[in-house]
């Protein structure tokens, strides 16, 4: 509407119109709680920002495993067996 109060149509299509898929705001809220484990947020905040009594339902239910999630903490695994591990096999603390 204008600021008189007429209709305003359009009937041209924009050159670079975007169409998001069909999604609901709940399925956001599963994105939300995965992004914020990638981050590496406690998941006791998480579960505290999403409102959930049980923290088994942030965890089983709302966040996943993502590819770039599996990636990273065996990054993480890897780096840390690196830095125990001397050259000829045997732990540092022996």
């Amino acid at each position: 509407m204008t600021a008189t109060g007429r209709k305003v149509v359009c009937t041209d299509k924009p050159k670079n119109l975007v169409l998001l898929p069909k999604f609901s705001c709940h399925s956001l809220r599963h994105t939300c709680a995965t992004r914020l484990c990638e981050a590496g947020i406690n998941m006791k905040v998480i579960q505290d920002v999403l409102g959930h009594a049980d923290i088994t339902t942030t965890m089983n239910i709302y966040t996943e495993a993502t590819k770039n999630l599996k990636k990273k903490e065996i990054d993480k695994f890897a780096e840390f067996l690196s830095a125990t591990t001397t050259f000829e096999g045997k732990e540092e603390n022996d």
